[in-house]
């Protein structure tokens, strides 16, 4: 009889699932109508009733259309003041405050993405210092004075680029992966961010405006001195000059019970040091309650403090942040551990969110915010709509499948995804991850992937079964041999993934963190949670047997008989996707990697974003990407259409510019629209070349990283062998999806890391049986064991292929047109990785151990 303890393990199992669940309340979003009834002064009144009623005709004449975009335009059409309606609320000023507000409580516990929920546009002016602009004039020829142009043009590009990159790093810092920055023209940045309630928007503005910039400063040796005569001409109406290169300065102290202080610091305006080598920063409280910053330098900085206050021991030194003083604390002894703190007086988001700043470091221009858009979903409800019923609709038909195939141990693993997913989306919750379509798509396969952990413990119990052996004799074993097979598949993965969360940035950071949650919710519902769920049944239940059905019996294909073949196919399939990636050129590039042609319109009435999508796109212009969006700054209706299109020669070239190409199509083709006014401007990638450096490096460590792993866990043939089957499998599904005329995108690129995570899963599987049975098989060759691992396992990759693969093909017919490219990659992916795990990973590690070779006769 099973006498391991199950009271404690289902209280503990318990108490997990309970904290998850209820960190996804409210799961789903609130239907938005009611929620504008919760907060308007009487639901009741014949001004509401009839605005929600306008709003759903909307509508009803546009199924793309959101519940918040169609109250908003019945708002507008009809000339009602949303603010006059609601109840008294704190920071409202206009209809589109009232419906972000609306938005916020009727969100779901999960951050949603630009694509499901939309969120705010802020266009960022560079402004650069004064002494970047000046250009001497005097004693310059023309083409000095040319060259010293284009010197300063390229040099403050590089500044752009760099603060780029620092606001996406102090977006990551908000635990915002998902947002999209690009350069729009020479002198502006274009950043969006999945937030829609003002308090948010009012806190990352605050964030995008602050330089950081920070400076060490002396104060003046006779600084009291100065002090009291500046107060003396001060009151006496006089002007007092303070030293050749010193600056007057003040500070407010405060300390609690007692009246707030003035300092005044005559400060020198060169300073000693700067934040440039700050490696940490985080605020804290003193012995007072107050908070403050505390600031870790790197080696550099901590040298360059330990000098500093080694020199100018017994002087202030000012710290001066962005042109504020916030303290001069005297130098007392030298400072050598590294470290420094700011004081003064700090709210807890100031104090975070200077931490943060400085920690991301400085922006090298200023920055003026010129315009802020509210933006909707770039899907439209449509698309949303498809897209979850197919995920549902996918996790339904692996359900049906698994209680059909394995009957009473199938009702163990639909009970164990049920789990998961509620585990999954409580973590997204509790780390406030964003969630996109894609993502959505994403964690489906992940679930549908995680079937794989039940497939290798159920196929390893019917194999102790057929031995004859006990029910729980069986499982005992099953379990103690797949645990070993899990944990490897799981952990390489999970090792790449936390690789690529550190080193990674932007959507490379939040696909890792979403990987992570889960390998990790998988690893607890197939290791623990099934297995109590086997041991209760044992204990408890009657039954004596486990019944499954049988895919197929034992087989003996001479799978490394075909090695030379297949090394024939997959040389010939490599081949050609390099010849089709050189021929395809920049064309096989999609806009996020290289920009392109911005393009706004005033409108009179909404056509849905796929329509005009899909009019453009028989006009010539390749996916084009299409939303709308309002300005917050203005008290007018300020609503925009804005199209994105790639800059190709045969479009630029129509006369009068793409803008007037544009508006005359889609004017001829829907009326309603009204398409009038606008602007043209041009749009950088999303993908700039810091992203791009730290995105090669992460994925570079997380190959290394699997390369130690596997050689670690098995030895090194057998990494070898893993690195090269996932560049083969990255390689030809880049190659097939090119061929089909179709472009490298975001989302695409998201699919070939879910690919390499589906194969490395896949290899693990095989090499951990080969290993098995190297140690078991001791007379055979080693063509032999590979073989005989290889059909062994083979049930199991055909149940794991044939449940992810009727995952996408839902997906890819049901889930609407904005997921196709994702899935598609994925499609392909997982029919490459099932083939080369069998016919590249495994003759490698034999060719590797010269078996193959030695034994030659008996193939």
């Amino acid at each position: 009889m099973n006498k391991r303890p199950v009271f404690f393990r289902w209280f503990f199992a318990l108490v997990v699932i309970a904290v998850f669940a209820f960190s996804i309340h409210p799961l789903y979003q609130r239907d938005f109508y009611k929620t504008f009834e919760s907060v308007v002064k009487d639901p009741e009144s014949t001004a509401v009733k009839k605005l929600i009623t306008n709003a759903k005709e909307l509508q009803a004449k546009d199924s793309s259309i959101f519940p918040s975009m169609a109250l908003l335009a019945a708002a507008q059409q009809d000339g009602v003041v949303l603010k006059d309606l609601i109840k008294p609320t704190k920071d409202i000023s206009d209809n589109r405050d009232v419906i972000s507000l609306v938005r916020k409580k009727a969100s779901s516990s999960i951050r949603l993405g630009l694509d499901l929920n939309g969120g705010v546009e802020f266009m960022l002016e560079l402004i650069p210092d004064k002494k970047q602009e000046k250009v001497v004039q005097k004693n310059l020829s023309d083409a000095e004075k040319q060259a010293r142009l284009a010197s300063q043009k390229e040099q403050f590009k590089n500044f752009r680029d760099l603060a780029i990159e620092i606001l996406r790093s102090r977006m990551e810092s908000q635990q915002i992966f998902e947002s999209e920055i690009s350069p729009a023209g020479d002198k502006f940045i274009s950043l969006r961010v999945p937030v829609v309630s003002k308090d948010e928007k009012v806190q990352l503005l605050k964030l995008i405006e602050m330089s950081a910039k920070l400076r060490f400063c002396l104060v003046h040796e006779n600084n009291e001195r100065l002090v009291k005569q500046y107060l003396a001409a001060k009151a006496s109406g006089k002007k007092f000059l303070p030293p050749v290169g010193y600056r007057v300065m003040s500070n407010e102290e405060f300390k609690p019970g007692e009246k707030s202080v003035t300092r005044y610091y005559f400060v020198k305006r060169k300073h000693v040091m700067t934040g440039k080598n700050i490696s940490d920063a985080f605020p804290t409280k003193d012995s007072f309650g107050q908070l403050k910053i505390i600031l870790r330098f790197n080696s550099t900085g901590a040298k360059r403090f330990g000098v500093v206050t080694t020199e100018y021991k017994g002087r202030a030194l000012a710290i001066v942040l962005d042109g504020k003083l916030y303290s001069a604390p005297v130098i007392r002894s030298a400072i050598t551990d590294g470290s420094a703190e700011i004081s003064g007086s700090f709210s807890n988001e100031e104090a975070k969110n200077i931490s943060d700043a400085l920690v991301s470091g400085s922006l090298p221009v200023r920055i003026a915010v010129s315009a802020i858009f509210d933006t909707d979903p770039t899907l439209g409800a449509d698309n949303v709509t498809n897209g979850i019923w197919a995920g549902i609709i996918a996790l339904s038909v692996v359900m049906v499948f698994m209680l059909t195939y394995y009957l009473r141990a199938g009702v163990v693993a639909v009970i164990a995804l049920g789990v998961n997913i509620v585990l999954v989306l409580g973590a997204l919750a509790a780390f406030s991850a964003t969630l996109t379509l894609p993502g959505i798509a994403g964690m489906i396969l992940t679930i549908g992937m995680a079937v794989d952990a039940n497939v290798l413990i159920f196929e390893r119990i019917r194999e102790e079964l057929n031995k004859n052996k006990g029910l729980q004799n069986s499982i005992d074993t099953g379990y103690s041999k797949a645990f070993i097979t899990i944990l490897d598949a799981n952990l390489t993965t999970l090792f790449t993934a936390l690789i690529l969360m550190y080193f990674g940035t932007g959507a490379i950071k939040g696909f890792a963190v979403t990987l992570s949650i889960g390998i990790a919710t998988s690893m607890f519902t197939a290791l623990f949670l099934t297995r109590l769920m086997f041991d209760s049944m044992s204990r408890w239940a009657s039954f004596k047997k486990l019944t499954m059905c049988h895919l197929l019996s034992h087989t003996s294909i001479n799978f490394l008989g075909k090695r030379k073949l297949a090394a024939l196919i997959s040389i010939s399939l490599i081949a050609c996707s390099f010849v089709i990636v050189a021929t395809k050129g920049e064309k096989a590039i999609g806009i996020d990697f290289t920009g392109g042609t911005q393009i706004t319109f005033d409108y009179s009435q909404r056509v849905a974003e796929d329509t005009i999508k899909k009019e453009l796109n028989n006009a010539g212009y390749k996916n084009p990407k299409v939303t709308y969006k309002s300005s917050t700054l203005s008290q007018k209706d300020n609503s925009k259409l804005e199209i994105l299109i790639r800059d190709e020669v045969e479009i630029s070239s129509k006369k009068g510019g793409p803008k007037d190409s544009i508006g005359k199509i889609l004017n001829a083709k829907f009326p309603e629209l009204k398409l009038k006014g606008g602007s043209e401007s041009s749009l950088g990638g999303l993908i700039g070349k810091t992203f791009r450096d730290q995105a090669a490096l992460a994925i570079f460590l997380a190959l290394i990283g699997i390369v130690i792993y596997i050689s670690f866990r098995f030895e090194f043939a057998y990494a070898v062998a893993s690195i090269i089957a996932l560049v083969h499998d990255v390689i030809i599904a880049t190659g097939i999806y090119i061929m089909l005329d179709k472009e490298i995108s975001l989302p695409v690129i998201a699919a070939l890391m879910t690919i390499i995570g589906y194969s490395l899963n896949d290899t693990i599987v095989v090499f951990d049986r080969i290993r098995e049975n190297t140690n078991l098989l001791k007379g055979d060759t080693y063509k032999e064991i590979i073989n005989k691992s290889i059909n062994q396992t083979l049930s199991r990759t055909i149940l794991t292929s044939v449940t992810t693969l009727l995952v996408l093909l839902v997906l890819y017919f049901f889930g609407g047109i904005a997921i196709n490219d994702f899935v598609f990659v994925m499609l392909i992916g997982v029919i490459i990785g099932t083939y080369s795990s069998i016919f590249v990973a495994s003759p490698i590690v034999a060719i590797w151990h010269k078996k193959i070779g030695a034994r030659s006769k008996e193939a």
